[in-house]
């Protein structure tokens, strides 16, 4: 007998997708991919976010319902708890948890799916209430730094976690008492919606089709190190024929209203506000300009010369993979995951993690290297993180549920 369009709805597994971040980038831009690969014959997704933003619009193009949880926040990723932040996001998290199993409950969801470790809480909150857990692990957490939280973490998930996915291997080694429980999953390169013609020559204010364009898309965020490369470059990566770009920031944005002030006031008085600092240096050096995030990256990728990662934190670099499929090459702080993720390519440079002498000296070293080889495509990686292969291991988590 057919099965009706109601039948075949209330046959279909409802996910519950839960995220703090609203922007495009990292974590989001990777929810987003998942979000478009799922089997939605068989699957029924909702997502949960703390605010609105630019993922919101991109999520509703997919027909996929989004709820928001004023109150979400993720425990702090390898960092003292101590902290005022750290303190509030604690408030805030143990607040949430009502409203969290009201939406859930309202849902009628079967699933809950976190998308980052540090989110790890709201699992207990879903298995009090029945629900099949699956808690996507994204980070790098160093065995030897801030034992108890990262210890605290991990027993969470092993009790709370039904099902557990991991962004590579480290990232997997994390849980090797359920080892035969992690499937590890790469965040996929797709580029097939992320071109559109940029001219950089607009950007600049000038001909810069004879320039060296370095490009760093770490934006604001400390643990990718904006500030150290933007030094690093003003200072030692000398030369008229160099140019940086500078994504995830607008020099336009206003720094006005309280904060502002504050910000401005605090800075004179020589504190260290990480802004302020970022936007001295772009006033003072004309070879840096500053763009806002954007998701269409290919094409400044293609016409750029070397990209710079300086994480100060482990932690897995997409963009490094996105770069070197594309031929663009790479200076980026080694770590298992950064060794993981190149695969030996030819065109990446590694250096010291938070040794800015060694940073500079990658950066020259790599600038030696362009002088006798062009670079090629990464292939190897196209397979590695192809989506085909990704999605596949991720459907069949999800079926086996």
């Amino acid at each position: 007998m057919r099965v009706n369009q109601v039948e075949k709805n209330e046959l279909m597994k409802k996910i519950l997708f839960v995220f703090h971040v609203s922007t495009i980038g990292g974590g989001s831009y990777c929810l987003l991919n998942i979000l478009k690969s799922l089997d939605r014959t068989t699957v029924k997704p909702y997502v949960l976010l703390c605010e609105n933003g630019p993922l919101v619009d991109e999520i509703k193009k997919l027909g996929i319902e989004v709820f928001f949880l004023k109150d979400m926040r993720m425990v702090p990723y390898n960092w003292s708890l101590l902290t005022k932040s750290a303190l509030m996001n604690t408030y805030h998290i143990n607040r949430s948890f009502k409203d969290f199993r009201k939406i859930v409950l309202d849902l009628g969801v079967d699933i809950v799916y976190i998308n980052t470790m540090m989110l790890y809480p709201y699992l207990k909150q879903a298995k009090t209430l029945k629900k099949k857990t699956v808690i996507h692990i994204r980070e790098h957490w160093p065995e030897g730094e801030h034992k108890w939280q990262r210890e605290r973490a991990i027993k969470h998930i092993k009790k709370y976690a039904d099902h557990i996915v991991a962004i590579n291997t480290y990232s997997a080694s994390m849980l090797e008492e359920r080892a035969n429980d992690v499937v590890v999953v790469y965040d996929w390169v797709d580029f097939s919606e992320r071109y559109e013609p940029i001219s950089l020559n607009k950007i600049f204010l000038e001909d810069v089709s004879k320039k060296k364009i370095y490009l760093f898309t770490g934006g604001m965020a400390r643990i990718k190190g904006g500030y150290q490369v933007l030094k690093c470059f003003t200072e030692k990566i000398k030369g008229e024929d160099k140019r940086l770009l500078f994504l995830g920031y607008d020099m336009d944005r206003p720094t006005g209203g309280f904060n502002g002030f504050l910000k401005r006031f605090l800075f004179k008085l020589g504190y260290e506000i990480n802004e302020m600092k970022i936007r001295q240096i772009v006033a003072n050096d004309k070879r840096i300009k500053c763009i806002p995030a954007t998701y269409k990256l290919v094409d400044i990728i293609n016409q750029s010369y070397c990209m710079l990662s300086y994480f100060t934190k482990p932690h897995a670099n997409l963009a490094m993979v996105e770069c070197l499929i594309l031929g663009t090459p790479v200076v980026a702080a080694w770590t298992e995951e950064a060794d993981e993720y190149s695969q030996g390519a030819s065109h990446v440079c590694f250096f010291e993690m938070n040794n800015m002498d060694s940073f500079a000296e990658a950066v020259l070293r790599m600038d030696e290297k362009l002088q006798d080889n062009n670079p090629k495509p990464a292939k190897e990686l196209e397979v590695l993180f192809s989506r085909d292969y990704n999605v596949d291991n991720l459907n069949n988590l999800i079926e086996q549920i």
